[in-house]
């Protein structure tokens, strides 16, 4: 697909090369050093600044946006309608293949916008931790992590338009309506971390300060056995 059409200068990656297996879970966030090796790779520096893009509603792109973020490197955003909307728009697209080439990516921290099972076990309780639970609401309702909250993270889409979301003004009231307000700290997931994503970078779109994601998710959480889910 890339080789058909991509945006002029950018470069070609798959999620998969920022994923790995870890006790038996599938695609965790790479450790910090194997994740400095993938930006190298590509040519990215960690000056840059990184604009993160797919044809696949936004999934993959605000996945390496959280990633990017969770490695303490801010200056990263997913681009708002990815490939679809851009095409859709007659924006000015290209052919040649980008190489990556050589830089120097070094990971730094922000424990800020991560969730684990034992962060989690320490604040799940707190009145104002929200666990938003992104996937449908037939998942939810075959098991959910106590006390959380469904919303199908495609409700944030916008009808008839690739927009990565939908306005603050339309999210906000409806997100109040089920308890989750700007002064909650969020922590969001799925099945796998991917939908949980989307959410995530939605919210901080949104103007939510505190929003966290648990990258384990459901896949994590339902393979302990210490506590029973709703």
């Amino acid at each position: 697909v890339y080789e058909k059409g991509h945006l002029p200068g950018a470069v070609q990656t798959n999620l998969k090369d920022f994923g790995h297996s870890s006790a038996g879970l599938s695609d965790m966030l790479l450790p910090p050093e194997e994740f400095e090796m993938q930006m190298a790779r590509l040519g990215i520096s960690s000056e840059d600044t990184i604009v993160t893009y797919d044809d696949s509603w936004g999934l993959p792109a605000a996945r390496l946006v959280w990633a990017l973020h969770h490695y303490g490197h801010s200056s990263a955003a997913a681009l708002d309608g990815g490939w679809d909307r851009w095409k859709e728009e007659l924006r000015p697209d290209d052919t040649a293949i980008v190489a990556g080439g050589s830089a120097i990516f070094r990971v730094g921290t922000n424990p800020d916008v991560s969730a684990d099972y034992d962060w989690l076990m320490a604040h799940m309780e707190r009145a104002d931790v929200i666990l938003l639970d992104t996937r449908s609401q037939a998942e939810f309702d075959q098991g959910h992590l106590p006390g959380a909250i469904c919303w199908d993270w495609f409700r944030a889409i916008p009808e008839e338009s690739w927009r990565t979301s939908r306005s603050p003004d339309e999210l906000l009231p409806e997100l109040a309506q089920i308890g989750v307000t700007e002064s909650s700290e969020v922590v969001t997931y799925c099945a796998a971390g991917m939908r949980s994503a989307h959410t995530y970078v939605v919210l901080r779109q949104a103007g939510f300060p505190r929003v966290r994601l648990y990258d384990g998710s459901w896949q994590d959480w339902s393979s302990r056995s210490c506590r029973d889910d709703d």
